[in-house]
Formats: structure tokens, sequence, C-alpha cells
């Protein structure tokens, strides 16, 4: 006859005591209280299963009460007499819940987050900030808290849709391969199943690509009045210099919104841009004329302090905003379809071909621009730099000699 087990009281579980080895106070029925050497008490359920003989963890003492602990044998009981085994069950459902936290982690955002991080380094700061914006403010809202293998093309296209009603095809295009290059790292990180980006032909919503040109002036007087609106501009100080250095240097304007003084050598006469900040992510040497000297010397004295040479003028510790060069321009009376601030590099190739002199090779280098065979294009900094040197200097001599 088996012995009968007397059940377990609340004072007699609250009063054990941690002993030399663990050990077990039954309350029957296959519930008992292990007791710790630490002095832990952690309540377990013995139980047969297909003739082996099982052991489930029910949870901890006093987050898990006397009455809980022998509710829960019960439950544990029916689940067996229904011929389920509670540690499977407890494993599946450690599964699903595993599998739940993966899929609210694999959302559409975090990863294109992740993507991003990890490229940071490879692309230009300008890349960076305009993918971030775009995926933030016309992507996240749509698709940014779906789980990755839950957006399907109706939705990447939706979004395209909508960014094609506000007419602007150039920045449905970037987005579009902004979610097909987060869709391509998360398959190849086994992140998702598949790419639905792939399926979409997008020429079918935003047309045929259209050659892009910046408006831009050529002619003499048309040049001098632009130069003469600029050095009379009564806006911000920053913005005026910003531009007077975009007309002589003729990079991108966020080149030179961006610039850091660490980049200037006044000494070597140069202006070296990180990598990262180039679009063909080489470091780029633009020499600087005596003009540039001159400027950047007044400059210095205006932005000191700050790190940028074209800082803010809410803080010297942020740069130019995004359209302070373009505002500029176009409170000097000049429209959309008569000039932009990317306009001085149009102008500058369009000149130096026409009159310097200079071989292609080295305008398009000073444009960076790739030029010649896979082998001449291999980086090297300083190609045909002496070169740039005497034609940057002559486009400054020009420009100068055009004001007079």
């Amino acid at each position: 006859m088996a012995r009968k087990t007397t059940p377990l009281t609340a004072t007699q579980i609250k009063q054990a005591k941690q002993k030399d080895k663990e050990y077990k106070l039954s309350d029957g029925g296959g519930l008992y209280l292990l007791v710790t050497k630490s002095g832990g008490k952690y309540w377990k359920l013995k139980y047969q299963f297909d003739g082996k003989e099982n052991k489930l963890s029910l949870g901890a003492y006093p987050e898990i009460t006397l009455l809980k602990a022998r509710e829960l044998r019960e439950e544990n009981k029916q689940l067996i007499a229904n011929g389920i085994n509670p540690n499977e069950l407890k494993k599946e459902k450690k599964e699903i819940q595993k599998q739940k936290v993966i899929k609210d982690l694999n959302t559409f955002e975090n990863i294109a987050l992740e993507r991003l991080e990890k490229i940071k380094d490879d692309i230009s700061e300008p890349h960076y900030k305009r993918s971030f914006n775009s995926l933030k403010n016309d992507v996240y809202p749509y698709i940014g808290a779906k789980n990755i293998d839950e957006v399907e093309a109706f939705d990447i296209i939706y979004i395209l849709q909508k960014i094609m009603e506000r007419d602007i095809r150039t920045s449905a295009k970037q987005v579009y391969h902004a979610i097909n290059k987060t869709f391509k790292y998360a398959v190849s990180n086994s992140k998702a199943k598949r790419n639905p980006a792939a399926d979409i032909d997008i020429t079918e919503i935003i047309g045929k690509s259209k050659d892009k040109h910046y408006p831009t002036i050529t002619n003499n007087t048309g040049i001098k009045n632009l130069l003469t609106s600029i050095n009379e501009y009564t806006g911000e100080l920053s913005t005026k210099y910003a531009l007077l250095m975009l007309a002589y240097t003729f990079v991108r304007p966020s080149n030179v919104r961006l610039a850091l003084w660490e980049e200037i050598d006044l000494n070597a006469k140069q202006w070296v841009i990180p990598a990262k900040k180039m679009k063909t992510r080489d470091e780029f040497i633009i020499p600087l004329s005596d003009t540039l000297i001159k400027l950047l010397q007044e400059v210095q004295q205006y932005s000191s302090g700050s790190p940028y040479l074209f800082p803010s003028t809410k803080s010297k510790t942020t740069p130019l905003s995004d359209g302070a060069l373009l505002g500029a321009i176009r409170r000097m009376g000049y429209t959309k379809e008569e000039f932009t601030p990317h306009g001085f590099r149009a102008m500058f190739s369009t000149i130096a071909h026409e009159k310097s002199g200079f071989a292609y090779d080295v305008i398009e280098t000073q444009l960076a621009h790739s030029v010649g065979n896979s082998v001449s294009q291999a980086y090297n900094r300083a190609k045909y730099l002496d070169e740039r040197v005497k034609l940057m200097q002559w486009w400054s001599n020009y420009l100068d000699e055009v004001q007079k």
C-alpha cells in the first residue's frame, strides 16, 4: 500500500531553511518543493508519460504560492490525461514566443536601420542622410512596423505612387532603390525569405528616365550679375561666403555646406575632401587659388570657434541648412528655371571646355567625374594635380576678371 503524503502548509514552506544538501518537501500528487543549498525554493512536478518519468518546473516560491502550485499541478495532470506531455507543450510555447520576438525585431524599419549603420562608413555623408530621411519620411509610416516578410509588392507600389502624387520622380526612384537594397540585405542575411521589390518594374510607376540638366549661366554679363548679387547679399554671412566658395570651387553644394576646417590646408593651398563625403567614394583634392585663400582667411575670422567653414547662425556647432544656399539664390531673384547652386558645376564645365585650353581629362577630373578606361580610373588622389592647380587658378582669374 502506497504511503499517504501529508499536504504541505504555507507556514511549513515559509519556514523551510537551507541545508548542506538540497532536499524536497512533497505536497502529494507528484508536486514538491525543492529547497536548494543556497536557500532557493522551486516548485517541481514529477509525472509519468509514455512509461517514462518526467519533471516539470512550475516556478519559484514565493512568486508561485502553494495555492498556485496546486492549481498548476491539476492543470498539468489534465494535460497528461489528454495525452499531452507538459514539457513538450512548454517547449512549443517557448518556441512560439521566440518566433514572436524575432518577428517583432525583424520589422522593415529595424532591418533598414541595421543596413544603413553597416554601410555608413562606405558611403558619403549626404548619401547617408538622404537615404535615412527618405526612409523615415516616405517608407516607415507605411511599412516600418511590419515584419519584413509581411511586406508585399503592392505595399511598395503604394508608397511609390504616393510620392509620385507629389510629382517628385527622383525621390520615388531613390526610395525604391533604398527599399530594394534593404530587402537584398535582409535576404542575404537570412532575415527575409524573399525580395518583393524585385517583382516591380520601377519604370512602370515613375516613367522612363530623362536627362537632368541643371540651369546655369555661361555668358560674362550673366556671371557678373550673379557674382555681384552674391557679394551684395545682405542675408546670413555664412551663406554669402558659402556661395562664393561654391562659385570658385564648383563642388557639389553639400560639400561646401559640410566643409570642415580640418580639411583645409592654407599653407599647401589645398582643400582635401574625405572619401566618405564624396559621391565617388574617393578622397578628393581641390587646389585653392589666390582668391580662395583670401576668401578663406576672411571666413576664418568670421567662423572662429566652429569646426565648420560655414556654420549656421543658430549654432557654430552645426553647418548651414540644406535650403540655405538655394533660398539665397531665390531671394536674389533667380527662379528655378534660371539658376540653382548646382549650376556652378555646369557653368565651369561649359566655360572650361570652351575657353580654357586644358585637356578634357583634367577638367573632368576636377569635376570629380570618372574619365578614361578602367585602369586610368583607378584611385589616385593626386591625379593630374599639377594641371589642376593651374586650372583652378585659371578659373579663379576668369571669375575675377568677369567682375571688373
